[in-house]
């Protein structure tokens, strides 16, 4: 009788466990089942979204600022070899050289009346021009320009002769005359947008990549020219090769819609002064090129710019910088040989010859 009792109560006991943990689980779910109440009306009142969610939406709201941003209320056609044609003008004996000069020039330095007319005189400019000036346009990075290399009318026997001496000229490089030029421009303006008039004497020179920085820059809309400053000097005869700088070089840039110039805009920076002709430029909407981008070359057969009066009054160190209210100015000498050479290359693929004339 007593195993059976015992029996019973055992069993009892193990019957009132189990009510209990069934109890438990009950009470767990109800109280989950509470809390999931609470959140589901607390959704009602304010919504809560993941941390991670939030940023993403934070993120994709300044994305979209950004966006509207960056995009311009007017945008500008870009520049480029597609819609904008580059000629580079180069003067040979079309100009009168005594109006180029400064007031400043002394009468004794100034070319005798008519001397870039003679067989002579001709002769020896071409020579140069083929030396220094093609070299620096064929050693151009961006081939897409054209080059007119402008005559006095005048002068064409003395050119056609004077040329024989040499190999013929690339397609995109020509001599012709001034009464031609206007006409020829226009011709070749024909589909373009925008054109550059891009200045270079012809025994002068530009750094190679220059063409191709007119083509990636990008100039102010009410702007008419950019001007070259800051450049070198050189003495091909005595070489001597030194910083320049010159506030409105003939080294410049003139800007062309095309329609305004084929009805008759016109850019006047031939203004005669005391400073030369050349600095009408600066007093037209302009932009500075920020680059050291050219040589003005001295040589024994100069008739508007003189190298030993350069050095004689204009010297000073630093003239890149240092040119406050100053017109041109001699610089730094590189005497270094590899910088030198170097910088030469850079204008003309090659160390630069010397001329096979003398000083006259």
């Amino acid at each position: 009788m007593k195993k059976k009792t015992v029996k019973r109560k055992t069993v009892a006991k193990g019957k009132t466990v189990v009510k209990r943990k069934m109890a438990a689980k009950r009470k767990v779910k109800v109280i989950r089942g509470a809390s999931a109440k609470r959140k589901v009306k607390g959704l009602g009142k304010k919504t809560t979204k993941s941390r991670s969610l939030k940023l993403k939406k934070k993120v994709k709201s300044r994305r979209t600022v950004r966006r509207v941003r960056a995009v311009p209320s007017e945008p500008q056609e870009q520049l480029h070899e597609g819609n904008t044609r580059v000629i580079v003008y180069i003067p040979f004996n079309n100009l009168n050289v005594r109006e180029t000069l400064p007031a400043a020039v002394s009468a004794l330095t100034l070319p005798e009346a008519n001397t870039q007319f003679t067989e002579a005189w001709i002769n020896k400019r071409v020579d140069v021009f083929m030396n220094f000036t093609l070299k620096s346009l064929l050693n151009q990075t961006n081939p897409h320009y054209l080059a007119y290399i402008v005559y006095h009318d005048s002068s064409r026997a003395y050119i056609d002769n004077a040329l024989l001496a040499y190999p013929p000229l690339p397609p995109n490089i020509r001599f012709i005359s001034s009464s031609e030029y206007e006409a020829e421009v226009i011709r070749q303006l024909e589909g373009y947008k925008y054109w550059y008039e891009l200045h270079l004497y012809s025994d002068d020179m530009y750094h190679k990549a220059y063409i191709d920085m007119l083509y990636n820059y990008r100039p102010r809309p009410e702007t008419k020219v950019l001007i070259c400053q800051n450049g070198y000097i050189y003495n091909s005869v005595s070489d001597i090769l030194a910083q320049y700088f010159n506030f409105s070089s003939s080294f410049n840039c003139l800007i062309y819609k095309v329609s305004d110039y084929v009805n008759g805009v016109r850019h006047n920076i031939f203004q005669p002064s005391e400073t030369g002709i050349w600095t009408g430029a600066i007093q037209l909407e302009h932009e500075i090129m920020p680059y050291p981008v050219y040589i003005n070359h001295g040589h024994d057969a100069n008739t508007a710019f003189f190298f030993a009066q350069e050095v004689q009054n204009n010297a000073m160190q630093n003239v890149w910088t240092n040119n406050a209210g100053y017109y041109s100015l001699f610089g730094d000498i590189i005497y270094d040989p590899y910088m030198k050479q170097r910088i030469l290359e850079d204008f003309l693929g090659s160390p630069a010859p010397v001329p096979a004339y003398t000083t006259v």
